[in-house]
């Protein structure tokens, strides 16, 4: 019998999305799945269109924790009550192709290392409800400076990323992992209980954190451009040498989102970091931290409630740290040929 494949799709005012993302995973070609769609504190009305348009599928679950949990303690809520062998993580303004979860699947079942795959994300036009040829994501990629980044975000498809390839890790809006590889990583936390997003970065950056715990454990990643998927996401990076465009894409982005991606870079790093890595690679880290800095000086003043929360948040990050030291498997040739 054919694995099965849980979905977690978080809805937080998804009524412009939501029929678009759940047609997609109806129409899917790979019928052995099951859905949890966890209302995430939604005002607008979506979660009672959810449950009359999608409340007679029995594999479609609707769940209400009757407060807004966010990416993590969302994604990691659904998980806890899914039953799949693999576990597809799906941002709410994604629109599947019918092909998406089979081509995953079969790369997950040829290739038993693989802790997680993904495909190609193109991006979505919600305006003109169309498709289109630009690129959201083909995987995540990091730098010697620890920027990470949606590999080939905003280029147009011209098949420049149709290699199969290892990449750093899956963007969180489509990512599959597998269950067993997340129960190998899955971190306890001071309550007794578990998670597999690390749920003081909220939301922001925990995808990142999440694939470098999962290659520090002896897992990779893959990327399979045969699995196409489309993302409505209206933000993303712009190219660094462009300053301009860089301060406007940064200005589109609310401070509650600027400070949670500044805390969680360097949470992400204090846990995960190896440290005969860093310090080699630390003249990279120490120009962009540098750079970084004074930008924030510049034009993000409220930065400092970020450097307020990382110290505050500092002790719990160690102590996951020491359990993730006291696991490594990776080979550290490979783990370092991933930074670029």
């Amino acid at each position: 019998m054919k694995p099965l494949v849980s979905i977690i799709v978080l809805s937080y005012n998804s009524k412009r999305y939501i029929e678009k993302c759940l047609g997609s995973v109806l129409a899917q070609d790979y019928q052995n799945w099951e859905a949890f769609v966890i209302i995430n504190g939604s005002t607008d009305g979506s979660g009672d269109l959810i449950k009359r348009l999608y409340g007679k599928y029995k594999r479609i679950r609707v769940v209400e924790p009757g407060e807004n949990l966010w990416f993590c303690r969302g994604n990691n809520y659904g998980i806890g009550m899914s039953r799949g062998e693999y576990i597809l993580a799906l941002n709410q303004d994604t629109i599947m192709e019918p092909n998406f979860l089979s081509t995953l699947v079969q790369a997950m079942e040829e290739d038993r290392s693989l802790g997680s795959v993904s495909g190609k994300l193109l991006h979505y036009n919600f305006e003109a409800e169309s498709k289109t040829k630009i690129i959201d994501s083909t995987g995540l990629e990091i730098f010697k400076t620890r920027r990470v980044i949606d590999r080939g975000q905003w280029e147009s498809d011209h098949g420049q990323y149709d290699r199969d390839t290892e990449i750093f890790g899956a963007s969180g809006a489509a990512a599959m992992y597998r269950r067993s590889a997340l129960e190998s990583v899955k971190l306890p936390k001071k309550d007794g209980k578990f998670e597999y997003f690390d749920e003081d970065f909220i939301a922001y950056k925990d995808d990142i954190d999440l694939s470098w715990r999962l290659l520090l454990y002896g897992y990779t990643c893959r990327y399979v451009p045969l699995a196409v998927v489309y993302h409505g996401r209206t933000v993303g990076r712009s190219w660094p040498s462009r300053l301009i465009k860089f301060i406007w894409n940064r200005m589109g982005q609310s401070p509650q989102v600027r400070i949670q991606s500044f805390k969680n870079h360097y949470l992400m790093m204090v846990k995960n970091e190896i440290s005969r890595h860093f310090w080699r690679q630390f003249p990279y880290v120490l120009t962009r931290e540098i750079l970084l800095l004074i930008y924030s000086l510049l034009f993000e003043q409220f930065q400092v409630v970020a450097i307020r929360d990382f110290f505050r948040e500092l002790p719990e990050a160690r102590r996951k740290r020491n359990l993730v030291m006291a696991k490594v498997k990776v080979n550290y040739t490979y783990l370092l040929s991933l930074f670029h």
